[in-house]
């Protein structure tokens, strides 16, 4: 399943000062007083450099069959949270009820597949994209979607969502 990491105040600061591209964004969502649309959000991390070295050394992996959320910082306004999955490791089909999310890939390829319920409320995939390092993908809190680690490499994704993601459905494939 999902392994969910809170980086120590200490780590956090290691990441920020050796950072910059985390410090900006943290910097810029500071400053918000309401939640980002999600193009305002995805030009952010489109333009957001990332020391990868310097990432790497503050997140980890699980090696379970899910993925890890390496939490950076988490307020009333946002969540900043780098993902990691190794070879063949995936999120369940899922939306995020009350919360959008904007990500970066930073290491790796990420595919999403998008889903629509059927009449009898199972997931029916409509959709595969495969996102490369530098892209952004944007999801609205309605949509519901799988994001996974199809090759034989880590993957590392960048995850913003506003506000922070307090729950979200789980759904069954068709």
């Amino acid at each position: 399943m999902v392994a969910v990491v809170n980086l120590s105040d200490e780590d956090r600061n290691e990441l920020i000062a050796c950072c910059k591209g985390v410090a900006d964004m943290i910097e810029w969502l500071d400053s918000l007083d309401s939640r980002p649309g999600l193009t305002e959000l995805g030009n952010h991390l489109e333009s957001m450099p990332v020391n990868l070295e310097a990432l790497k050394e503050h997140i980890g992996y699980t090696e379970d069959n899910g993925y890890q959320r390496n939490i950076i910082k988490k307020t009333e306004h946002y969540e900043m949270v780098a993902i990691t999955w190794r070879a063949g490791q995936d999120t369940p089909i899922h939306d995020h009820v009350g919360s959008d999310c904007a990500f970066l890939i930073v290491e790796g390829t990420s595919t999403e597949t998008i889903y629509e319920l059927n009449d009898e409320q199972l997931a029916v995939a409509t959709n595969v994209r495969h996102y490369a390092p530098g892209d952004v993908c944007a999801a609205n809190e309605p949509d519901i979607h799988r994001i996974s680690n199809d090759t034989d490499g880590n993957l590392i994704n960048f995850h913003v969502y506003t506000p922070p993601l307090s729950g979200f459905g789980i759904y069954d494939a068709a």
